[in-house]
């Protein structure tokens, strides 16, 4: 009977693991199993073998524990405790190979929330497969079983468990939805020829029935600030229609396959990128260490790709036609000579000088990878707003410049608060019509449509790329995390202190209407900044406050055309900007000769004091260096730059504290939030350091400026600052007030 029962897990070698019913576990059964289980002490028997590893790609620790196992000769460990982005050594199991019952058992995944997943092991006339519970979290559970040795000496197979937060997954299955049929719909319409070399070429004719999901995927830091490891699940399916020529034979093929899974392990590493735009993104370094793969089934009709298999990997060609066996050997044997063949292509795609290109048709997919994992935007997790100074119990800061002390003051002697993109506190989830050139791939983002599926666009080559609703979404939301620049709205800044506000605004043709932007428009309009400030310096007739508008970035002096052909030009644009800026025209402080003057001498105002300004209330000070208009605004720069090579005069000079931010911090921060830690406010993260050393700052700028007063100071996130003192009291306590 034991022969019996161990020559059992040989029939049909050639079908192994194929799936089949698991037989009830009546009485009878469990005897058998447990009285083989006493004859089979330290013995594996035929039954079929193992090696499992844990990933835990969480940030905090995990447990992963098993239960329910049965008829296992070996059994997997209890229980596994690893802490954040670690994984395991490996644990050896075994099925039973003495007796005709399927192998099985649970694996426990705990953290934030709770995974489970189902286990079969065993060969033909049983199965090794895998099932998620349907109440798990989405995409938080990664698993591979990957054939090894199958039925020869050695294990079987690796068992692969991850643990992630299930960020990285829906945002892959995003682009593949919002490209995939787009892609197949252009293969059928238009085939494509690839060239392997100049004994074969194949026609890629049609893939029908495709389906192509990613199940796993995370992002986890490599224990080096600038590199990261990404853990990729995608699951295959389809049918491949193509005609192949070997020399000079030529021969139409299929090749059909199902429930077929690879696994990839790629390290990245941005410590490349430098400087302050993301134009180097193809620098961004990828090597794979690690490729697995299994395959359900595969069907291959044609003789003539089991010649060009032979021709290209001889080793391959006899086992084509058997799945276990070809994924076994793609895992074990040929493994490192693999992944050493994709590392070089890899590595000769980014050595090409197509990787400088921006978007263009030639671009590889790869490049628009690396192009496109920089925009990738997380979930947020803003730790800032816990280090910010209460306004509303700091001291009223609302008429400071009223005070007798202040308004004696001359423009030259007066330290000033400013922000900057003062309107960067809240975005609308479009791209506003400003493109910078150091981010300009955004611009070439399709963030919620499909690709069209005519036939005729090929998302391989053309732009723009749609990353889908859920990708979209996303990126948007992460761009807004990198542009924030500020906490409060307008009237909250006036409120605590702020004087001198940066506006980047522009004027939207389609909308007739001027936004404000940093990259996203802005939720303010211009219409309503204008409404805020007038509010402010009507309030109080007693007060003798002076507000500086700073309104640059600007495309009034472009000519639009609008869809039905008519014309707005830059004349109008003027007159229209004009018209929502006119309710300020009552408070509004015009210099002598300055009106409707080109590049007006801001610093003739140096020793204009506040009360000259202010002489019958509180006033508004609008500058627009990029346009001259005939009233209300001056062209102007304004305050200029503090010299740091030793000015020879005194002037109206400012310094900014502002961050600038480099490739590096911005890919950080969106990986950081793929890994589940939540991106972070990064201008936030930096003012937090900088506007707790302003007053250090200012004197070194004035020190560099060969001892010339630095007048304005202009900062991020004003409500950061030192000592329970906001930014903006900082630079209004060093008047001595």
């Amino acid at each position: 009977m034991h022969i019996a029962l161990r020559l059992l897990p040989l029939v049909a070698v050639a079908q192994a693991l194929v799936p089949a019913p698991r037989p009830q576990n009546g009485d009878c059964e469990l005897d058998i199993y447990e009285r083989s289980l006493a004859n089979a002490t330290d013995r594996r028997g035929l039954g079929t073998s193992a090696e499992i590893y844990f990933i835990n790609d969480w940030p905090g620790p995990i447990t992963f524990t098993t239960s329910d196992s049965h008829y296992m000769s070996n059994d997997p460990p209890g229980s596994v405790s690893l802490a954040g982005f670690s994984a395991s050594g490996k644990y050896a199991i075994d099925a039973n190979g003495w007796i005709p019952l399927q192998s099985s058992f649970k694996i426990n995944m705990k953290a934030a929330s709770e995974s489970t997943v189902g286990v079969d092991i065993g060969v033909s006339p049983f199965k090794t497969a895998y099932t998620l519970d349907g109440k798990n979290p989405a995409s938080q559970a990664g698993v591979m079983l990957a054939p090894a040795k199958i039925l020869s000496k050695g294990r079987d197979f690796d068992f692969y468990f991850f643990a992630g937060p299930g960020v990285f997954g829906p945002l892959i299955n995003s682009l593949l939805e919002a490209n995939a049929a787009a892609v197949f719909a252009n293969i059928k319409k238009q085939p494509m020829m690839l060239t392997i070399s100049s004994d074969v070429d194949i026609l890629l004719k049609e893939v029908a029935n495709p389906s192509v999901r990613c199940s796993y995927a995370s992002a986890t830091p490599a224990g080096k600030t600038d590199v990261w490891n990404v853990n990729i699940i995608v699951d295959l399916a389809a049918e491949v229609k193509l005609n192949a020529r070997f020399k000079k034979l030529k021969q139409d093929a299929n090749i059909k396959l199902k429930g077929m899974s690879l696994l990839a392990t790629a390290q990245i590493d941005f410590s490349r990128l430098t400087g302050s735009n993301l134009k180097g993104v193809g620098d961004i370094g990828v090597t794979v260490t690690r490729f697995q793969t299994s395959i359900g089934e595969i069907k291959i009709d044609g003789e003539i790709l089991v010649d060009i298999v032979g021709g290209i990997y001889p080793v391959l060609a006899p086992v084509l036609r058997l799945p276990y066996k070809l994924a076994s050997i793609i895992n074990t044997s040929e493994n490192k000579q693999i992944l050493t063949s994709i590392n070089n292509a890899l590595k000769s795609l980014g050595a090409n000088p197509v990787i400088a290109r921006r978007w263009g048709k030639s671009d590889s997919v790869l490049v628009r990878f690396k192009r496109f994992i920089s925009s990738l935007l997380g979930r947020s997790n803003s730790a800032a707003a816990d280090a910010t100074v209460d306004v509303r119990s700091s001291p009223d800061m609302s008429r400071w410049m009223s005070t007798p002390a202040i308004q004696s003051r001359k423009l030259a002697d007066l330290y000033l608060p400013g922000t900057h993109d003062s309107a960067a506190y809240a975005f609308t989830r479009t791209l506003s019509l400003m493109k910078y050139d150091d981010i300009a791939f955004l611009w070439n983002l399709e963030y919620y449509l499909p690709a069209p599926s005519g036939g005729t666009f090929n998302p391989l080559t053309s732009t723009p790329v749609h990353l889908g609703p859920v990708l979209g979404s996303y990126v948007m939301n992460s761009i807004a995390r990198i542009s924030k620049a500020q906490m409060e709205d307008i009237p909250a800044q006036l409120a605590g202190g702020i004087r001198h506000f940066d506006l980047r605004v522009y004027y939207d043709p389609a909308a007739d209407n001027f936004y404000t932007q940093h990259g996203l428009r802005a939720k303010p309009t211009l219409a309503n900044i204008v409404d805020q400030v007038q509010a402010f310096v009507s309030a109080d007739k007693a007060n003798r406050e002076l507000v500086v508008l700073v309104i640059s970035h600007t495309n009034f002096n472009e000519d639009f055309t609008l869809e039905d052909g008519t014309v707005v030009t830059a004349a109008q644009v003027a007159a229209k900007f004009l018209d929502v800026m006119r309710p300020l025209q009552d408070w509004v402080y015009m210099p002598p000769k300055a009106q409707g003057a080109k590049n007006f001498d801001f610093q003739t105002l140096q020793d204009t004091t506040v009360a000259e300004i202010t002489t019958d209330g509180s006033k508004v000070l609008i500058l627009t260096p990029d346009v001259v208009l005939s009233e209300i605004s001056v062209h102007t720069d304004g305050w200029l730059t503090a010299p740091a090579g030793g000015a020879a005069h005194k002037g109206l000079y400012m310094v900014s504290t502002a961050a600038a931010l480099t490739a590096a911090d911005i890919v950080g921060n969106v990986v950081r939030g793929l890994s589940g830690q939540g991106e972070v406010d990064l201008l936030g993260e930096k003012a937090k350091v900088a506007n707790a050393e302003i007053e250090a700052t200012v004197r070194a700028a004035e020190k560099a400026a060969g001892g010339n007063k630095v007048q304005l100071v202009s900062v991020d996130w004003w409500e950061y600052g030192l000592n329970g003192r906001t930014a903006a009291q900082i630079i209004v306590g060093m008047n001595g007030i």
